[in-house]
């Protein structure tokens, strides 16, 4: 689900040109336009300098200034912002900057003519672009409004066959608004659908079972992993809070290391155990923080382990029975009524998606938008984990990943929950204690991004400005496509691309990564929306540019 801020696909060496949305990917994105400032000290003199940012719909551009030296407006080359990682090329100066955005502060260092030196940029509450001004949302009085624009929207998607899925919005813990939209757009599937697969939403249900078992003293968040898995690197030292809030160290086991999408077949527990492993640690434990899969199946195991029960046993007696919900299905069970996941490729087509036996705790869960804000609702009511356990389960100050809780900013607006997703479905599950206002959704056919969808319907609740996406179905004939296809590499990635045809659409595909459908734009220009893709064609130098998350490369034919 995938929203941006947090985007904890890692891919050191690759471009991310397809999400894992198994994995937690945020959903809106961190604040990094204005102006930030910042002193170098080199031999007890100090140097102010200030880099401007700006976004727009290409991605990120920056300027320099260098008050002391009444230098103003110096271009910058090259800025990428991704991953909270800001990188600054200015080859006037010959200098370049890179640094970890937290919170207000970006930490990092400048180089320049072979010398390093450490440089804090502080936000100065300037922003350049007034689009991007945080302003200070308020919830509309009249509610039925906000409601009606929302309505509007999805009656807009579903007319353009853009989007099919269904969405809740509860207020003070009852539900205001519900819409099953554009099933009808997609292939006849046999059987009564009502429930989606969550993917990582399931990640806070999960936190909320290990909670209970904290509260009864049957587990510390101090607890280190070898007390029940000794064979894992590292375990000696990782403790249950790490593997919460992903400082464990662990690495990744739904990314296999020959083929990412290998979880789509059946597997077991010690081949399962054996790729844990195998991958070993990525970092220290607490020195750091990488969103982990891993751990969360872990803490699923000692779940179970714990309880002498199943995930599926444990679900019912936290969820299932005491909020008498009759819509929330765990892998075990094996539910009928789940909806299909599409691709569009000019038209809808079945999407192959998880074996879901294969990540139970992790991302397995099936129910629908209504029972996701049930359970949020419950959960800070107080009513599921206690309230002591639900302070210890968000997210504390700048850092947005909390133990089973994550936060979903929107402008000035701090929604709290879990997005998430699978191969071929996305959604999210957040709760705003402000408003009272829960938002739930799920996608099982997304042309214009899970992201875009929510920035929405959020957008109209508040009744703040919002341009629809804008839909293009016009179908390019397979001869104008011709020009396209080839094996493309690029001097700035190690990342090789194919580009090809097949069922007369056009597609793309990173080495060793799946291939993903390219929308039509306009001429010579393509899109997948689903990861903030666009790859902008220039034929006659056999050349083609791909522009994701602000960052622009140009690949060659070869």
């Amino acid at each position: 689900m995938t929203t941006k801020n947090n985007k904890y696909l890692h891919m050191k060496t690759k471009l991310s040109i397809f999400l894992m949305l198994i994995c937690f990917t945020s959903i809106f994105s961190q604040e990094i336009t204005g102006s930030w400032k910042g002193e170098l000290n080199f031999q007890g003199s100090k140097l102010p300098l200030v880099f401007n940012i700006k976004k727009n719909k290409e991605g990120y551009t920056s300027t320099a200034d260098s008050p002391l030296q009444k230098a103003k407006d110096i271009p910058v080359d090259k800025t990428v912002f991704e991953k909270n990682k800001l990188t600054l090329e200015i080859s006037a100066i010959g200098g370049t900057y890179t640094g970890t955005l937290e919170g207000k502060k970006i930490t990092g260092t400048f180089s320049q003519n072979g010398i390093s030196l450490p440089l804090i940029l502080e936000s100065s509450g300037e922003k350049r672009n007034s689009a991007a001004k945080n302003e200070t949302l308020q919830l509309p009085q009249n509610l039925n409004e906000s409601i009606k624009r929302i309505d509007d929207f999805i009656s807009y998607l579903e007319k353009n066959n853009a989007e099919a899925g269904e969405v809740s919005l509860f207020k003070n813990g009852k539900e205001i608004y519900k819409r099953n939209f554009g099933q009808q757009n997609l292939p006849s599937s046999p059987g009564k659908h009502s429930a989606f697969q969550i993917g990582s939403v399931t990640k806070t249900i999960t936190a909320s079972m290990i909670f209970k078992l904290i509260e009864k003293k049957q587990l510390n968040l101090n607890d280190k992993l070898s007390k029940f898995f000794p064979e894992v690197p590292n375990a000696e030292k990782i403790t249950i809070s790490q593997m919460l809030n992903h400082t464990s160290g662990l690495g990744d086991y739904v990314q296999g290391k020959d083929d990412m999408m290998w979880l789509i077949n059946k597997s077991d527990d010690t081949k399962i155990m054996a790729r844990i492993k195998e991958q070993g640690s990525v970092f220290e434990p607490g020195t750091d923080k990488r969103y982990s899969n891993t751990g969360y199946y872990l803490l699923t195991k000692i779940l179970e382990k714990i309880t002498k029960k199943s995930y599926a046993e444990n679900l019912k007696e936290t969820f299932t029975a005491p909020l008498q919900l009759n819509n929330l299905y765990t892998a075990g069970q094996n539910p009928a009524n789940v909806y299909l996941p599409y691709d569009f490729t000019g038209k809808w087509k079945s999407k192959e998606d998880f074996d879901f036996n294969n990540v139970v705790g992790v991302g397995d869960i099936a129910t629908n938008p209504t029972t996701l804000n049930i359970i949020i609702n419950h959960i800070f009511e107080g009513k599921i984990v206690s309230k002591a356990s639900l302070s210890e389960m968000m997210p504390k100050g700048d850092d947005n990943f909390g133990k089973g809780i994550i936060t979903v900013p929107f402008y000035s607006k701090k929604y709290y929950g879990h997005s998430g997703g699978t191969y071929g479905t996305n959604s999210l599950m957040a709760y705003n204690p402000e408003d009272k206002i829960s938002f739930s959704y799920s996608l099982n056919a997304d042309r214009i991004g899970a992201n875009n969808f929510a920035i929405g319907v959020l957008s109209l609740l508040y009744n703040k400005e919002y341009e629809y996406p804008k839909l293009n179905n016009e179908k390019i004939p397979v001869s104008d496509l011709q020009k396209y296809p080839g094996e493309y590499s690029s001097k700035d990635i190690p990342l090789g691309l194919k580009i090809f045809i097949e069922d007369d659409s056009l597609f793309a595909q990173g080495k060793d990564q799946p291939a993903f459908p390219l929308e039509y734009v306009e001429k010579d220009q393509f899109k997948f929306d689903n990861a903030g893709v666009k790859i902008i064609f220039t034929p006659e130098k056999k050349q083609l540019t791909l522009i994701q998350n602000g960052n622009s490369f140009i690949f060659d034919k070869k």
